[in-house]
């Protein structure tokens, strides 16, 4: 780490937050979901019938902000919400087929972006970046959130 001065660690983290930041905007563009719809969307796929309070500890946000997010994803027929019979202050949330269709929509355009962009470079460069997708959550010190993924 020696071998890399601070104002180099601070481009470099700023230039993966810009890459990441103008991809989103491409992709809320497209589909009119922005990153944390998209999130909980995957998340819903992963976690059938999870509860607010759920994604909620997932997104490390209150859950004044998720119910936003959420009645707006029901308004658009991505997801349903169904009021738990025991703790009627938590809803169950379970992703619609229309969800899953949009979801499949940007994997498809996100794998057709990444397969023709990684074109011509040589394997060696490709490993790296898988490595380095596979890591980053270790060097950017999260991995106690991501641990269960």
């Amino acid at each position: 780490m020696d071998q890399y001065q601070r104002s180099q660690i601070d481009q470099l983290l700023f230039q993966v937050l810009r890459t990441i930041f103008h991809y989103e905007r491409s992709i809320e563009k497209s589909y009119g979901l922005d990153f944390g719809q998209i999130y909980i969307l995957q998340f819903l796929r992963r976690h059938p019938d999870a509860r607010l309070t759920e994604i909620a500890l997932e997104m490390d946000l209150p859950k004044f902000a998720i119910s936003r997010m959420l009645n707006q994803l029901v308004e658009e027929g991505l997801i349903a919400k169904k009021q738990d019979t025991v703790d009627h202050r938590n809803y169950h949330i379970r992703l619609q087929e229309k969800g899953e269709q949009i979801l499949k929509a940007i994997e498809e355009v996100s794998y057709n972006r990444i397969s023709t962009n990684i074109q011509g470079l040589p394997p060696s460069a490709i490993n790296e970046l898988v490595d380095v997708a596979e890591q980053l959550h270790m060097v950017l010190g999260v991995s106690e959130k991501i641990k269960n993924q």
